[in-house]
């Protein structure tokens, strides 16, 4: 005889509402993906209690806001350099007394380039608005086209970490576009420690890192954003 289990009452079938809580949560989730994808700050504050706590790990570092407004305004400003915003994937789901959101876009710019992000949440629903939200972000990642953005050169020559050497990379990182790729040479020792860890502090891709005979080191980086 074949057994069928049987799903407990108020236990949505995968992928559809539930009901009560359950049901709550995966409705204030879609509409905040939708909000959010929409740029709509009055939606994305609405998703929101007034109380509300934000903690998002982000790739330049942990971040935390509190209050409907500014986190709404967070998330804002997070996507508001894009003049469009296309919904590739997305996922509203409670795992027990948490709603589970997961999406990824494609973000458009005047320039023609692309990027893909992707964020990944677990929050706290009361009363059909969010608590606590609780993120981790892949950050902005240039969507490649299958063909190089080119290869920049720059010599620090005497600039040193304590000198202007870190300003003066992120310079040359911001002058390059998106997906393009850096190659620094620095001579001053501290260099191959600490342009690396600021390059991935600011969301950049640390290709390689190479010492030269002169002790000189080569840094190659890809910009991010």
């Amino acid at each position: 005889m074949d057994v069928v289990a049987q799903r407990p009452p108020g236990v949505a079938a995968p992928g559809e509402p539930g009901s009560n809580a359950s049901s709550d949560a995966w409705a204030v989730g879609r509409e905040f993906i939708a909000a959010l994808a929409a740029r709509d700050s009055k939606r994305l504050e609405a998703c929101f209690r007034s109380e509300a706590h934000l903690r998002a790990l982000v790739p330049s570092g942990p971040e935390e806001h509190s209050g409907s407004a500014l986190v709404a305004a967070r998330f804002i400003a997070w996507f508001g350099e894009a003049t469009s915003v296309q919904i590739l994937d997305q996922c509203a789901e409670p795992v027990v007394d948490r709603l589970h959101l997961r999406y990824r876009f494609r973000e458009g710019y005047p320039d023609g380039e692309s990027e893909i992000i992707e964020q990944d949440a677990f929050c706290i629903v009361e009363e059909g608005q969010i608590l606590t939200m609780d993120l981790v972000c892949s950050g902005h990642r240039p969507e490649s086209k299958g063909k190089s953005t080119g290869v920049h050169h720059f010599d620090a020559g005497e600039l040193g970490c304590g000198s202007g050497l870190p300003q003066e990379f992120r310079h040359q990182l911001d002058s390059i576009p998106i997906g393009s790729v850096l190659e620094i040479v620095a001579r001053d020792p501290a260099a191959k420690e600490d342009l690396p860890s600021l390059a991935r502090l600011l969301g950049h891709r640390v290709i390689s890192v190479d010492p030269l005979p002169d002790g000189s080191t080569v840094l190659t980086v890809q910009r991010g954003r």
